[in-house]
């Protein structure tokens, strides 16, 4: 083994946390990911969407400094990292042998519905006074 062939090496006390959590999400490049497992349900197979977003970042660095009298160097370095993780249901599929829909988690129809109901009881509750 070369010098190179070392320097390739990670082991596990010089293999920074960001990389390995990156590495977890890089090496998931199945649209499991974001569509969850299909469940089977009798005739129908449902599979759950969601939205997801990620993001990582890392940096470090190193560094000398002088004293007042130059003669003592003081060596500093330091190394950090952040991420966010953030996933939200949208709803599933369901696909059965005539048809596939998909369903919100949200339903539009019902909020189209409380939307009416609230506007129609406010002009009634002001129209009153």
């Amino acid at each position: 083994m070369n010098f190179e062939d070392k320097n390739k090496q990670e082991t596990s006390e010089n293999r920074s946390p960001i990389k390995t959590m990156f590495d977890k999400f890089a090496n998931h490049k199945d649209v499991t990911l974001i569509y969850g497992e299909p469940i089977l349900h009798e005739k129908q197979c449902i599979v759950p969407v969601a939205k997801m977003k990620y993001s990582f970042g890392a940096g470090g660095g190193k560094g000398t400094n002088t004293n007042k009298e130059k003669t003592t160097l003081e060596k500093g370095e330091g190394e950090g990292g952040g991420g966010m993780i953030s996933v939200k249901p949208l709803g599933v599929y369901e696909m059965s042998p005539s048809q596939v829909r998909f369903k919100p988690v949200i339903d539009i129809n019902f909020l189209g519905l409380m939307f009416t109901v609230l506007t129609l009881g406010s002009i009634l509750l002001l129209r009153k006074k």
